[in-house]
């Protein structure tokens, strides 16, 4: 049992532990080598953003820090208490980055878990200083007592039904993360590169004897080529084939546009037409929330930055889909659940014959975050949005593709339900596991139901 278990600190079951650069490196647009922080620790790994600074060679071998294979991460600066692993990445540590080169015969998943415990949360927020940002100090970090079973043997068991739960939770995120790629790709295939389009010209070509790319307009040619390249590659497979499944809905032509910004320098399929995007959805503005309004309740706040917090009402009844008005112009959130958009984002009010499913698509693509129209406080204009030329399907294409998303959506929405429940039984079943307050063939038993 877990009081049986000696109480040690991390300075006595590790190597050293320490923390990146304190201070600002050089920074390079076409460095090899990324700056990593504590914002970067999710999930249990390094999460390279978009935000990422990067460094060249020169500033890696200067700061670089010595991590052992079996070294572990804590965030101790700003975001505190984030955990993960270090696998090897070459990667320079910033200082709100805390490193723990572990001693051998320790092994670091217990170790991880430990410090992802309530035990470990509360104690560094109670060490935290700084009122505005948070640091917990070295010191405070090597003098963490926690209770841990001598034997490696021992600590491997005393983890290994939260490793199964966390790797379920681990495979049902990226699954979503395939199913949303899905989705964008077959948005881009449809309605911004019109590869079925394409398809049923070869196809016609072909079956009239002419050269595959008989009569397509000049601009065009690259594109017919590319799509040719792949017919050859992929002919008689089963991909293709359930592709071509769709392919009586597209036209077989092309005609060109009044505004050469749209399709492909100004060819669109025949017959779909150019509108503008208030013709298929109202940007509606959200309402001011006061920020002591935002931490009762379970409905989800949006602002331009993402979820701020929680209210008692929703404004919105989910699902549906965030603008960044001000601040992080042109930003894009989906929420199945009912929420309440702030007055700092627009929400996506959808045309009645489109669904929001097809609005989210077609906004991905517009390149919004690049209409900043204020000089002090960045900020999307509505009617600059509203006058974006795009082309209009037919409507037939557009019902199939929202069919072909909606199932998408909904396999996302029973993986993420998933993914809830298996995260509350792993939060509660951590702290007992690792104190040894509940035995293994227990937790084994709680977790095989949810983590087959």
């Amino acid at each position: 049992m877990g009081s049986e278990w000696p109480l040690v600190s991390l300075a006595e079951i590790s190597e050293r532990i320490g923390d990146g650069l304190h201070g600002t490196p050089e920074y390079s647009e076409y460095g090899e080598y990324y700056f990593i922080n504590g914002n970067n620790l999710e999930n249990g790994e390094i999460t390279i953003k978009e935000s990422t600074k990067k460094v060249d060679s020169t500033e890696y071998l200067k700061h670089k820090k010595e991590l052992n294979s079996n070294a572990v991460l804590v965030s101790i600066n700003g975001t505190i208490g984030n955990v993960a692993l270090f696998n090897g990445e070459e990667v320079v540590l910033g200082k709100s980055t805390c490193y723990i080169n572990l001693k051998q015969g320790i092994h670091r998943d217990f170790v991880a878990y430990s410090l992802s415990s309530h035990q470990f949360q509360e104690y560094i927020e109670r060490c935290a200083t700084g009122s505005t940002i948070k640091n917990v100090s070295l010191k405070m970090m090597r003098e963490f007592k926690f209770r841990m079973p001598v034997e490696e043997t021992e600590q491997i068991k005393a983890v290994s039904s939260i490793r199964n739960l966390d790797n379920k939770i681990q495979l049902n995120r990226q699954t979503n993360k395939t199913l949303e790629a899905m989705a964008q790709a077959l948005f881009k295939s449809w309605f911004v590169d019109f590869d079925p389009v394409f398809d049923n010209i070869i196809a016609h070509n072909l079956a009239h004897n002419n050269a595959p790319l008989h009569n397509i307009p000049e601009p065009l040619l690259p594109h017919a080529q590319r799509r040719l390249n792949v017919h050859n590659v992929g002919r008689g497979s089963a991909r293709q084939t359930a592709a071509h499944a769709f392919h009586h809905l597209f036209p077989q032509a092309f005609e060109q546009s009044d505004e050469p910004s749209v399709g492909i320098q100004g060819w669109v399929p025949k017959g779909w037409g150019v509108s503008r995007l208030d013709s298929i959805l109202e940007l509606a503005y959200g309402r001011a929330l006061k920020k002591t309004e935002r931490l009762e309740g379970d409905i989800p706040v949006y602002g331009s930055g993402g979820m701020t917090g929680y209210h008692n009402d929703f404004l919105v009844p989910g699902p549906g889909i965030i603008v960044g008005r001000k601040g992080t112009v042109g930003s894009l959130y989906w929420e199945d659940k009912n929420f309440y958009p702030i007055d700092t984002v627009f929400y996506v009010k959808p045309m009645k014959q489109y669904s929001l499913e097809y609005c989210f698509m077609q906004l991905k693509v517009l390149g919004l975050e690049n209409m900043n129209t204020d000089a002090a406080v960045p900020g999307l204009n509505r009617n600059n949005a509203y006058r974006l030329e795009i082309v209009k399907p037919e409507q037939k294409i557009i019902d199939k593709f929202s069919d072909i998303i909606k199932s998408f959506q909904c396999r996302k929405q029973a993986l993420q339900s998933e993914t809830e429940n298996l995260e509350s039984l792993r939060d509660t079943l951590l702290p007992k596991l690792i104190s040894g307050e509940l035995r293994i063939p227990d937790a084994e038993q709680a977790t095989e139901a949810l983590a087959k």
